[in-house]
This record gives C-alpha cells, sequence and structure tokens, in this order.
C-alpha cells in the first residue's frame, strides 16, 4: 500500500507538473498574442494617426488655396469694376463734349443763316426760334451731363456694394466674421 501510495503521489506530482507546464506554456501564448495584438493595434493606430495628419494637412491646403482663388478673385473683380467706372466716366465726358460741341455749331449756323441777306426778312422771327433752339440744346446737353454723372456714380456704388458684398461671402465660406 505505501508502494501504491507513492505511486499516486508520484503520478500525482507528474500530473501537477504537466499541468504546471501547459498553464505556464498557455500563459506564455497568450502573453506572446496580447503583445502581438498590442503591437499591431499601435501600429494601426500609429497609421491612422499619419493618415489624419495628412488629411488635415491637405484640408489646410485646399483651404488656402481656396482663400487665395477668392482673393485673387475679388481683386479681379474690383479691377474690373473699377476699369468699367473709368471707362464709364470718359464716355460720360466725350457725349458732354459732343453735346457741347454741337450747341456750339447749332449757333454757328444760326449765325451764318441770320446774316445772309434773303433770311434778314425772316430774322425777328428766327431770332426768337433760335433763342428757344439754344435753351432747348443747351437745357439737354445739361441734362445729358447730369444724367451722365448719375449713371457714374450709380455704376460705383453697385460696384462698392457688390465688393461688400463678395468680401462677407468669402468672409462667412472661411469662417471670419
Amino acid at each position: 500500500m505505501a508502494e501504491n501510495e507513492k505511486k499516486l503521489s508520484d503520478k500525482a506530482s507528474e500530473m501537477a507538473d504537466n499541468v504546471k507546464a501547459e498553464a505556464s506554456e498557455a500563459a506564455d501564448k497568450v502573453k506572446n498574442k496580447a503583445s502581438e495584438m498590442a503591437d499591431e493595434a499601435k501600429e494601426e493606430f500609429n497609421e491612422l494617426k499619419e493618415d489624419a495628419a495628412e488629411a488635415m494637412g491637405k484640408a489646410k491646403e485646399f483651404a488656402g488655396n481656396a482663400k487665395e482663388e477668392a482673393a485673387e478673385k475679388i481683386a479681379d473683380l474690383r479691377e474690373d469694376a473699377e476699369e468699367a467706372i473709368g471707362e464709364a466716366k470718359e464716355k460720360v465726358k466725350e457725349l458732354a463734349g459732343e453735346a457741347e460741341e454741337a450747341v456750339n455749331k447749332a449757333k454757328e449756323k444760326v449765325k451764318n443763316i441770320l446774316s445772309d441777306e434773303k433770311v434778314q426778312n425772316f430774322k425777328e422771327e428766327a431770332s426768337e426760334k433760335v433763342e428757344d433752339m439754344k435753351e432747348d440744346l443747351e437745357e439737354a446737353a445739361q441734362k445729358a451731363k447730369a444724367k451722365a454723372s448719375e449713371l457714374a456714380g450709380e455704376a460705383e456704388e453697385a460696384v462698392e456694394e457688390l465688393s461688400k458684398k463678395t468680401k462677407g461671402f468669402f468672409a462667412r465660406l472661411f469662417g471670419k466674421k
């Protein structure tokens, strides 16, 4: 019986050693697997971090490019508007000059007609009509000058308003108030 007990004790001890070895081996496998998974997770995290940094860089670059393009377009619009205003002012001056020239030509023609001997009989009547016509032409020239100045002013106001609205739009677009 002592021999059986020793055999059983040896067998139990051997089984305990086997279980201990298998448990230790399983624990090592679990540790290795956990370490492997942690390394993979860390590597994946670093890749995601790099992707996020790259995406942020691209977003900043896009926003910068969009802002730059918007500034260029605003500058182009302003330049075009200023050019149009300048052209409108020149055209107004030109029209005013032409109107004044037409009045002067009409005056000269009237003087020539009045100095003619055949027209001397109608001088009084023609003189009144000429004065009326002269006043009408001067009034028309004044009205043309006033209207041209008014149109130039309105064009300038429209350009300024467009410029303000465009700036406001891009300011809201890029988050500045």
